[in-house]
């Protein structure tokens, strides 16, 4: 195909494009959508018995906080990345890990000033409804982020999907914590924040299944 033709044929096909919202809007809307599903879901399932008196414990409240900020730099950072060319984007990539391992530092605090940190993740019974619940509330908002940052061709693919199962994967695990009656850190480390990096390792697959939209466009060129 010669370069006149092919100039003529993506003129031909071309639509009208409307230029997604900042970063900060999509991130708003987002966050307004998905927030009030999470909690409408842990009022359906039925918060933990002492919740009114797990809130009022510094512990739960840094650990609650820790984790929702993960998620929402996480979604933030994976709105920038989605910018081409965004200055700001390595900075704000860099933000979402830094929450994430203040989660983790957090727990590992907790389990060592408790004594026996080994032992005690050896012999952690397996709690898997933890798990189920992590993945199940974080679907929604994952669907929806994936859907907002595929509308953005996002051109560093791993690395979005990563942010944005991490994002939804960390705001499942906030829910679940007024769910699951176990504050016990090391149990909070294997079925809380281990579930969350996994969801987010398996995120760079689906990110690059998902947003590698320049591949699957068919070539002009024969």
């Amino acid at each position: 195909m010669k370069i006149e033709e092919l100039i003529v044929q993506l003129a031909s096909t071309a639509g009208p494009v409307r230029p997604l919202p900042r970063p900060s809007v999509r991130l708003t809307r987002w966050t307004a959508g998905v927030i009030p599903l999470i909690a409408l879901s842990v009022m359906v399932i039925g918060p933990r018995e002492d919740v009114a008196a797990a809130i009022r414990q510094p512990t739960f409240i840094v650990l609650a906080l820790v984790t929702f900020a993960t998620a929402l730099f996480a979604a933030a950072s994976a709105f920038v990345l989605s910018v081409p060319g965004a200055k700001r984007a390595s900075i704000s990539r860099t933000t979402a890990l830094t929450a994430g391992s203040a989660w983790a530092f957090v727990l590992m605090v907790r389990l060592i000033e408790g004594g026996d940190p080994a032992r005690r993740l050896l012999v952690l019974p397996i709690h898997l409804l933890c798990v189920v619940e992590i993945a199940g509330l974080g679907f929604v908002p994952g669907w929806a982020l994936f859907a907002m940052l595929r509308r953005a061709a996002p051109l560093r693919q791993a690395w979005s999907g990563a942010l944005a199962a991490l994002a939804a994967a960390a705001l499942g695990a906030a829910a679940t914590q007024v769910l699951c009656p176990l504050d016990d850190p090391a149990h909070h480390l294997v079925e809380h924040l281990l579930p969350v990096i996994l969801l987010a390792a398996a995120g760079t697959i689906a990110g690059r299944r998902a947003f590698d939209w320049l591949r699957r466009r068919p070539n002009p060129f024969p």
